[in-house]
């Protein structure tokens, strides 16, 4: 789940670390209403999910009352990636003597959190790590000892501060993952950290994204539609399913999110291009009627690939949910299924009642739907 940058600035400014003074403005409609409350001139930031909206000309210096009803103007109905633009986060304009970099995330391939930071930071830091690699440091933590005090030095030293900057950063790096910790974050980025002309660090920008699977623990936050990255995402999570969009035109829809993963990448080994990933199974068996009509409302989905493996709930049991979908959406486009598990041969018999062909291998099935997609 993304936080909006007013959001993770909230928890930021309490956790300590300097955040700029701002107001948000939860109605782009309201901008005009909100100039005697500010003091100019204020940097004004549209508050949407996704990256470089600064190069998008959704980050801007007011200078007066006309220039914020201008904002209010260009902005209304405004959408950047696809997200429409709701609030607006006003901040007093910060004496930037220096942009810097600092994040901690998730490396799924080392099993481990992964600081890092550069001296330098900004709109082009993707630039800056591909051509000045020896910029930007890079240090993983383990999880079990945390972040070390020795990696903290070495770490703001190789930012190239000293200092009073110096021990502000440190302080500033220890709290962040202090916080990465206790959110259960997979995300927590300063870009840019900036250094006024005293030496002094504030977060200018904050990104913050907590792992989904640990919302059970974080209770204060509920997603909102617009935090979701499509509307059938959101729509799936109405329904207790979990749906992320892709670019091809297969839909997949599996019982498990292990097997997901697996026929995704046979999707993509035999040269098919996979439309997302859908996983339901086990006592969620009944939601195949909205697994399926969610795939099917991607207009870019040209076949559906369904593939059962009845364990826990047995797979004909499975295959009665299927049947039932099937009989009241009357899909028009072919849905290939491959079909395992407990009670497989009853559930290939249901199956075959309502027109749809079974293979008893995930390859087989794979390599029919791409050649049905491609018809």
């Amino acid at each position: 789940m993304k936080l909006y940058e007013y959001q993770a600035k909230e928890i930021f400014r309490k956790a300590g670390i300097p955040v700029p003074e701002g107001q948000v403005v939860n109605d782009v409609r309201e901008i005009g209403t909100f100039g005697g409350r500010l003091s100019f001139p204020v940097m004004a930031k549209a508050q949407v999910l996704a990256g470089k909206r600064g190069k998008a000309g959704f980050i801007r210096r007011i200078e007066d009352e006309a220039s914020l009803l201008q904002i209010g103007n260009d902005w209304h109905e405004k959408r950047f990636n696809g997200e429409r633009i709701e609030s607006v986060l006003f901040e007093e304009v910060l004496d930037i003597h220096k942009e810097l970099y600092l994040s901690i995330s998730v490396d799924a391939a080392a099993g481990a959190p992964v600081i890092i930071a550069s001296g330098v930071g900004g709109i082009d830091i993707e630039e800056l790590a591909a051509s000045k690699p020896h910029a930007v440091v890079k240090k993983h933590i383990n999880i079990f000892r945390g972040l070390q005090s020795f990696q903290i030095r070495n770490i703001v030293t190789g930012m190239g501060l000293s200092g009073a900057s110096s021990k502000a950063c440190a302080e500033i790096l220890s709290t962040l993952y202090s916080l990465f910790r206790s959110y259960d974050a997979e995300l927590l980025e300063i870009n840019p950290l900036v250094m006024d002309g005293g030496g002094g660090l504030w977060a200018a920008d904050a990104k913050m994204s907590i792992d989904d699977a640990a919302l059970y623990r974080q209770k204060e936050f509920t997603r909102r539609p617009n935090q979701f990255g499509d509307e059938l995402e959101y729509e799936a999570h109405q329904k207790g399913l979990t749906y992320v969009k892709m670019d091809g035109d297969i839909g997949v829809i599996c019982t498990g999110a292990g097997l997901t993963m697996t026929t995704l990448d046979l999707i993509k080994l035999n040269g098919g291009r996979p439309a997302n990933f859908l996983d339901f199974g086990g006592d969620n068996y009944k939601n195949a009627a909205n697994a399926l009509h969610i795939v099917l409302k991607n207009p870019d989905v040209k076949a559906v690939l369904l593939v059962m493996f009845g364990l826990f709930a047995r797979a004909d049991t499975i295959a009665e949910g299927v049947v039932q979908a099937v009989k009241e959406l009357k899909p028009k486009m072919p849905i290939i299924m491959a079909v395992r598990g407990t009670g497989e041969d009853l559930a290939r018999e249901m199956i075959k009642e309502i027109g749809i062909e079974t293979y008893n291998d995930t390859e087989g099935a794979v390599k029919k739907v791409i050649q049905v997609a491609e018809a």
